[in-house]
């Protein structure tokens, strides 16, 4: 049939895909990094996993076309749909090597160590397996389970850090099964009302709900840090046709509607919703008028964030919500860095740092004296790395003994 072509790519295809097994099987032998067995674990053996089943389906593909039954374009078509897997799952096998070699590097190892310890804070809160983190290009992974979450290179700071929430919500999410029924049924209760629009695709209400509830969820259990890291650092709306531009204020509605959420609004939206607002307002209004090439059919979309707050609350344990406890203890070392600061005194990490504080409680309180004060962006940093790493310092003093440990190797000495 005229098929030599299609079956030297298939053992082509063949070869590539067992490297990929293998290099899934690497030890890299780093002496910088710490990673925990259980993600990497967990991320490698899906590697493999998905390795084994498009093996399979290529080796099923083979078979239909030696025996000469299978119709020439409908050939080439499965073979297509199994090459596009597979060259997404070579680049996420090379991204996960390669960012770990990147981190071995030590260029700011501390900030993925941070990242790390903020992503397994947030997993333990909702049960689930943590992620762990490598630099990246600037790009959302189409798989939600690898357990890797990746930080932006070269933008990664202290500043950036709780973005890493939202990564770690697309896997939280993915990984519950009460949470993707909430995906869909809100995509479903979407696509309904956007379903006269014959450009509207069912899977792509799924994904962009998907998206938003990553963002819901990176605020809900990370606190206003996370809408200030988004709003202030990373949606960009500069040049952005329309359509982009009606995602992008999805996306803010979305985080400032969950800071609203999370507890009595006067508090927090006094101390920084309300100052964040006006900034994001400002930048809205100053942009350029977007060139009219495309308009956006999802941007009608309208998820209502108490009621997916409420819904992330059902869904995930109680202890995983952000609280206006947890945003007290934000403003009380915040209030003492200013303190300091009014009194020309060189900022001190607090004193009353206890093993139940998390990483999300120092962010909060940096973002809460940077909305105030924007020299806080260089003069911050400092006191913060100090109090994340006393954060964690103290934590691990409380479970010494517990058994908990974390390798020295970035591979566990078992394999998986």
């Amino acid at each position: 049939m005229g098929l030599f072509i299609l079956q030297e790519r298939i053992a082509t295809l063949r070869r590539n895909l067992k490297r990929a097994k293998a290099a899934s099987l690497t030890r890299l032998e780093l002496h910088n990094v710490q990673v925990d067995d259980g993600p990497w674990m967990k991320a490698f053996n899906e590697i493999r996993r998905n390795s084994t089943e498009e093996l399979k389906q290529l080796d099923a593909l083979d078979a239909d076309v030696e025996k000469g039954e299978l119709d020439a374009s409908e050939a080439w078509k499965r073979f297509s749909e199994i090459e596009c897997l597979s060259e997404e799952l070579f680049r996420e096998c090379l991204e996960m090597l390669g960012g770990l070699v990147f981190r071995e590097m030590k260029l700011d190892e501390q900030i993925c160590r941070f990242a790390d310890e903020l992503i397994k804070e947030c997993a333990t809160s909702v049960a689930n397996v943590p992620a762990f983190v490598i630099p990246s290009p600037d790009r959302v992974p189409p798989v939600d389970m690898r357990h890797v979450a990746h930080v932006r290179f070269p933008e990664w700071d202290l500043w950036a850090l709780p973005l890493v929430a939202h990564e770690y919500g697309r896997v939280a999410i993915a990984g519950s099964d009460h949470a993707r029924e909430l995906v869909g049924k809100l995509a479903q209760a979407q696509y309904a009302e956007l379903s006269g629009d014959a450009d509207v695709l069912p899977e792509d209400v799924e994904r962009r709900v998907q998206l938003l509830l990553a963002d819901a969820f990176a605020t809900f259990t990370t606190g206003p840090a996370y809408a200030c890291a988004l709003l202030l650092l990373r949606l960009d709306m500069v040049g952005a046709s329309p359509a982009e531009r009606a995602f992008v204020g999805q996306r803010a509605d979305m985080v400032t509607g969950i800071v609203d959420a999370l507890g009595p609004k006067g508090l927090v939206d006094t101390q920084i919703r309300g100052p964040l607002m006006s900034r994001w307002e400002e930048a809205v209004a100053s942009q350029p008028p977007a060139a009219a090439d495309s308009t956006d059919p999802l941007a009608p979309l309208d998820l209502d964030p108490a009621e997916v707050h409420a819904a992330l609350k059902d869904a995930f344990y109680p202890g995983a919500a952000y609280t206006t406890a947890n945003w007290h203890t934000a403003m009380q070392w915040g209030e003492e860095w200013k303190a300091q600061l009014g009194n020309d005194e060189e900022p001190s990490v607090p004193r009353d740092v206890m093993a139940a504080h998390r990483l999300r409680d120092a962010l909060n309180a940096s973002w809460y004296v940077r909305i105030g004060d924007a020299d806080w962006e260089t003069k911050g940093v400092r006191v913060t790395r100090l109090l994340c790493q006393k954060i964690i310092d103290v934590r691990a003093a409380a479970a010494s003994g517990s058994g908990d440990k974390v390798r020295g190797t970035s591979r566990p000495e078992q394999g998986g």
